[in-house]
């Protein structure tokens, strides 16, 4: 993308800002080149959807994340102070989810009647709302918005980001955005709403024991296929290695575990000239076997799964068979 042309912080041109310093012929020039897209009347962005700055190339998750958070951007410059909600606010709070981003903005609409227009949901205030600013954009509040995208998107992308609002870390002090009881107060004061059912799906299985979206994925697969509720981030003590371990679900009944993670961490910096990339890596593979074997000791099965065994769903079926867990559900479609 030409660099010349004036950037807001979140790497988009405006055209009153290039018609400002007199510059329209060099934006028509990148537009007609390939080198920007619209996104909206006067915004564009680059067409490559390039992140601003030089880390790694996102995943395509990541990337689609980064797309929508510029599309909220821009409606927050082509509209007239406009009050975020739902997704949009979702993605400026930085929580995730599971599934695609919307093509739609949401606000909250100034009156009791939501509206659609040019790619933007106006949802309905039919009741007093508290607003926050973030990033220089106003949002409603993480409990209220999260109730709108338990109306707005399916119950895996809601329960993601509302468990990732709710989680409290065990290593770090960081605060959660809300808390279960102030999820359940802002749900009953704001009743009777369309979509509160939706709501009460949500709450019902939201946790802030959920330490990534792969879990609270993975917990719902499990309900979808039937097999017993496990324990979350229950705890084990390993003598031989002097600390403890918490496994990601836990079925008490048959003493087994499981934990879900990705891979990325011990394949980083394998590609380091010097070789301390990759010694890094062999030591975490290394510390984490020694935890693996630690765990087996205390359970009666143990086993794992990432990203790709959830998404297929039947790698996941059968580990947890093989375990012996029990099935005291019936099969359920969720998501």
């Amino acid at each position: 993308m030409p660099q010349r042309l004036p950037l807001d912080p979140h790497g988009l041109v405006h055209f009153a800002d290039v018609r400002a310093q007199g510059r329209h012929s060099e934006l028509r020039a990148a537009v007609a080149n390939g080198d920007l897209v619209q996104i909206r009347r006067g915004v564009y962005r680059d067409a490559s959807k390039a992140p601003i700055g030089t880390g790694p190339a996102p995943s395509p998750a990541e990337r689609r994340r980064i797309e929508y958070l510029a599309a909220t951007h821009a409606v927050a410059r082509t509209f007239s102070a406009p009050v975020f909600t739902s997704y949009s606010a979702a993605v400026l709070h930085g929580l995730p989810i599971i599934g695609p981003w919307p093509a739609e903005v949401y606000i909250l609409a100034r009156g009791p009647h939501g509206r659609r227009r040019a790619g933007v949901v106006e949802v309905a205030r039919t009741k007093p709302v508290e607003c926050l600013e973030i990033d220089g954009c106003l949002t409603t509040s993480v409990e209220f918005s999260l109730l709108q995208l338990a109306r707005h998107a399916p119950l895996i992308a809601a329960l993601t980001a509302t468990d990732a609002a709710l989680h409290i870390p065990r290593i770090t002090a960081r605060t959660p955005h809300t808390t279960p009881d102030r999820l359940a107060a802002e749900h009953i004061r704001l009743k009777p709403y369309a979509g509160s059912r939706r709501a009460e799906a949500v709450l019902s299985r939201a946790t802030p024991l959920a330490d990534s979206p792969l879990e609270t994925g993975s917990r719902i697969l499990i309900e979808e296929l039937g097999f017993s509720e496990p324990q979350l981030q229950h705890e084990l003590w390993l003598p031989e290695l002097g600390r403890p371990a918490f496994l990601d679900f836990f079925w008490p009944e048959v003493g087994v575990g499981v934990e879900v993670d990705g891979r990325g961490k011990y394949r980083a910096g394998s590609r380091s000239a010097d070789g301390t990339a990759v010694g890094r890596a062999v030591d975490a593979v290394i510390s984490e076997k020694d935890r693996e074997n630690a765990i087996r000791r205390q359970v009666a099965g143990f086993d794992r799964w990432d990203w790709n065994d959830m998404l297929a769903r039947a790698p996941v079926e059968e580990r947890l068979l093989r375990l012996g867990v029990p099935r005291t559900r019936r099969r359920r479609y969720l998501t």
